[in-house]
């Protein structure tokens, strides 16, 4: 039996350990926030304090494709998740209402998934890993142990040391790991980042007491400088988010609450999503890059012993919602490595990355262009210049007439929810035989045209 550290209790975190404790290892989980898990999943929202993880409170959805995941590798937290009062969200039942044909296909259960809040998930994967393995809350890592050579055998704490035969990295988007690399001599891992501007305003609400929650659009939706971002939480509760530009400083007008509601409430697919009573006031985050990281540079890791996770590995704009089921597919790729190659630091370090490579990279790829193609879109309304001209590349053709045919066929509306619910990348849908040419006829040359609600010259008139 090894003993292997992860540093991080968050939920990727807490999720690495769990599996890789499956596999029989001593697993301690170390975690810098010090409040423990509530007694009562009802607690988790309004008192667990998590200083640590600036996103705790932001709207959040596990994906299709995460909720598979925790039911195949982690059924107790699955199980945990229910008892603790999860909803269940279903995308089918948010069809447009131009498509005509209602009925089931066979698979369609892969397109259902939990509708929970953050601290609810967390709180649910905290049960389970607290009554598997080691959790130290309050247990801050200020750095690392290393042999001399390049390899990390332990982790440095404020009141002493902790050796490990594995360092597994979930510290999230600000781990301080290259520094601490950097202090025992390691290589730099190689990073590539870009910071595309997004800021998102939004806040959470609860429908009346006996009453279901009325949304007419669920997901996010772009319209020309902003987009609006709808998801189901539990207990009747539903988060709304605008999403812009933090270089757009007109519309910093809409962290108000009185601007924020204008905006929401003109337009009329989501208007209904006011229809509650708000249970926060306005919640912001900014600064949120495109970042990955990678610890095997030319062929070689910079250093053994140590493994990242999660959003240490890459983080992405989160309005997509795909960061927790892109990081416990990560963790299930960690464990994956760990049961083939622990005894062989250097095997494992080459597997991770080569698991990472094939199964991840195309999710942050594809994540960072979509974002990159958003934020120009924003830029150029923003600076009153048309939009850069589209390339003649017939995958982006293809792309662009799914979006228009997913209204109007519910084949289509499916093959555009299993790249919302990665189930399937955008290459693997339109290489299937046939497709393209079948979503070509389906658009049938229609534009694409934004939902209604108001374009950045009436909604500034809105704010003034």
């Amino acid at each position: 039996m090894s003993r292997i550290i992860v540093m991080g209790g968050g939920l990727i975190g807490l999720a690495t350990a769990l599996m890789i404790a499956k596999q029989g290892h001593e697993v301690t989980v170390l975690e810098r926030d010090p409040q423990p898990r509530p007694p009562a999943p009802d607690e988790a929202w309004d008192s667990w304090d998590r200083p640590g993880i600036m996103q705790f409170r932001l709207p959040h959805i596990l994906l299709a494709r995460g909720r598979m995941l925790l039911e195949e590798r982690l059924p107790e937290v699955a199980d945990a998740l229910w008892k603790a009062g999860a909803g269940s969200y279903d995308g089918l039942a948010y069809q447009p209402p131009t498509i005509a044909d209602r009925a089931p296909r066979p698979g369609d259960e892969r397109f259902t998934t939990y509708a929970a809040r953050r601290p609810l998930i967390e709180y649910a994967m905290a049960s389970a890993a607290e009554a598997a393995l080691e959790v130290r809350r309050g247990a801050g890592v200020s750095g690392l142990l290393s042999d001399g050579n390049r390899r990390v055998t332990g982790v440095l704490l404020p009141d002493g040391e902790l050796k490990a035969d594995l360092v597994i990295d979930a510290l999230g988007r600000r781990s301080p790991l290259p520094a601490w690399l950097a202090a025992i001599g390691a290589g730099a891992p190689a990073e590539e980042s870009e910071d595309f501007g997004f800021v998102y305003y939004g806040r959470y609400f609860r429908a009346p007491e006996g009453a279901e929650p009325r949304l007419n659009a669920i997901g996010l939706w772009p319209f020309d400088c902003y987009s609006l971002l709808v998801l189901p939480s539990e207990a009747g509760t539903w988060s709304v988010t605008v999403v812009t530009t933090a270089r757009d400083h007109e519309l910093r007008a809409l962290r108000e609450e009185a601007n924020f509601t204008k905006l929401v409430g003109s337009c009329p697919l989501h208007a209904t999503a006011l229809d509650g009573e708000p249970v926060t006031g306005m919640l912001a985050a900014a600064g949120i890059t495109d970042r990955r990281r990678e610890l095997v540079v030319n062929g070689s890791p910079v250093a053994t012993g140590v493994l990242t996770v999660g959003d240490s590995w890459s983080c992405t704009n989160p309005s997509l919602g795909r960061g927790m089921t892109l990081g416990l597919m990560h963790a299930a790729i960690a464990a994956e490595a760990v049961a083939e190659h622990l005894k062989d630091p250097v095997a494992l370090a080459l597997a991770h990355d080569r698991l990472t490579r094939e199964r991840l990279l195309p999710w942050y790829q594809a994540t960072a262009q979509s974002d990159r193609q958003r934020a120009a879109q924003i830029a150029a309304v923003v600076a009153g210049r048309p939009p850069a001209p589209q390339l003649a590349d017939p995958a982006a053709a293809a792309m662009r007439d799914l979006l228009v045919a997913r209204a109007l066929d519910p084949d289509m509306f499916r093959a555009y929810l299993e790249m919302v619910f990665v189930l399937a990348l955008p290459q693997e849908i339109l290489s299937r035989p046939g497709f393209a040419e079948r979503v070509g006829e389906v658009a049938d040359g229609r534009p694409l045209g934004p939902p209604p609600g108001p374009a950045r010259a009436e909604l500034l008139r809105m704010l003034s």
